[in-house]
């Protein structure tokens, strides 16, 4: 049966420069103000997540769940059990993809019974979720606009991901105020997972005319703002509020390229970075494998894409990032290729990369990228 391209973004988009003052006639448009409020710990502690809830005076905050990175079932089912206990109706998610991620779950929980794994796959959520409000505070995952959330389980092989039509948040609201007390290396591995995200949408099997004109001015945004935002970290330019229209079309950027990815689906990048058995950031994981896949996809790239791979090397430059796993200083044999190997077979967004791969070829891109193998470090 022949597959036709879709587009379709479920997520009403709130954005701009203060547009968390749109906050509190958002919760109140659900009807209900009772509310489980899910962030990141760090957000918690940094004063960002006081300072969103200022601009909701009128929601009833009944639960408050803290969130650290690579959340698990436990840590959703914990949330979701003190969330139902306190009467929460709906959900404010605020924070990165892991927040994020937590927040849609608990959404999800609020309405239906079994545990989040159960909903494991595409489109095994029966029931509407409550309705969920995400403000994401790193321009990077796009999890504001995803209908898929992500789950670390220790033991497995790869991620939980459920994903599906009704698991979108009702709203979104992009505000790069909240960016501004990011430290550099979260602001940096968070945009350029976003940049994964662009550029995958270009090379995915699923792509279309709608995701390509969403994707190449993501990327190219992205490109050009990213080294003003991680300058703006070191001389206080971010947090003093000076590099404001910076940041937030960066984020403005980071949630567009994941409407391209959304839609198109992700290819090869995001199938090797599935496995949980890698010690790296997504984000960062993801940042070092982009330029070898991108090599590895270029007879297949149209010309408006090949003219964005060398701005992505100058890109790399300028941060000072290699793209190698050898060169993040962590133990011999930490990132094991045949891990990845696995898990890329076992991930649907392998089959969507446009260049067919086998696994003889990702064994030498996995290597030339810094990956090793059992057999190499005995």
């Amino acid at each position: 049966m022949t597959t036709f391209p879709r587009y379709a973004v479920r997520t009403e988009v709130v954005t701009g420069l203060g547009s968390l003052t749109r906050l509190d006639a958002l919760i109140a448009g659900f009807g209900r103000r009772e509310v489980a409020v899910v962030a990141d710990t760090a957000l918690d502690r940094a004063g960002v997540l006081d300072r969103v809830l200022d601009h909701a005076p009128t929601a009833i905050v009944v639960s408050r769940v803290l969130v650290d990175p690579d959340p698990d079932i436990d840590v959703v089912e914990q949330a979701v059990e003190q969330a139902r206990s306190a009467g929460a109706r709906c959900v404010l998610a605020v924070g990165g993809g892991s927040a994020l991620g937590v927040g849609k779950a608990v959404g999800i929980r609020l309405t239906n019974d079994q545990r989040i794994d159960a909903y494991e796959g595409r489109d095994k959520v029966g029931e509407q979720p409550a309705p969920t409000i995400a403000v994401p505070t790193t321009a990077g995952s796009g999890s504001e606009v995803s209908n898929a959330l992500v789950l670390h389980e220790a033991g497995r092989d790869n991620e939980i991901v459920v994903r599906g039509e009704l698991c979108a948040p009702r709203a979104a609201v992009l505000d790069a105020s909240v960016l501004r007390s990011l430290p550099r290396d979260p602001l940096v591995h968070s945009a350029l997972d976003a940049l994964s995200h662009a550029l995958e949408a270009l090379w995915a099997r699923g792509a279309s005319y709608f995701t390509t004109a969403t994707a190449i001015p993501a990327a190219r945004s992205i490109i050009e703002r990213l080294p003003v935002a991680a300058a703006g970290v070191g001389d206080g330019s971010n947090a003093a509020g000076a590099n404001d229209e910076t940041l937030q079309e960066l984020l403005e950027a980071s949630c567009a390229a994941n409407m391209a990815c959304g839609n198109s689906g992700l290819a090869l990048v995001h199938a090797l970075s599935s496995s949980p058995s890698v010690p790296v950031p997504h984000g960062l994981q993801n940042a070092v494998l982009l330029p070898h896949v991108a090599r590895f996809n270029t007879p297949v790239l149209a010309a408006e894409t090949l003219a964005l791979l060398p701005l992505v090397e100058e890109l790399y430059d300028g941060l000072g990032l290699v793209a190698s796993f050898a060169e993040l200083g962590l133990p011999p044999g930490s990132v094991d290729g045949s891990r990845m190997l696995e898990a890329s077979a076992r991930n649907p967004f392998r089959a969507n990369n446009l260049r067919p791969t086998t696994d003889a070829d990702l064994i030498a891109l996995l290597r030339a990228a810094g990956a090793t193998f059992p057999e190499e470090t005995r």
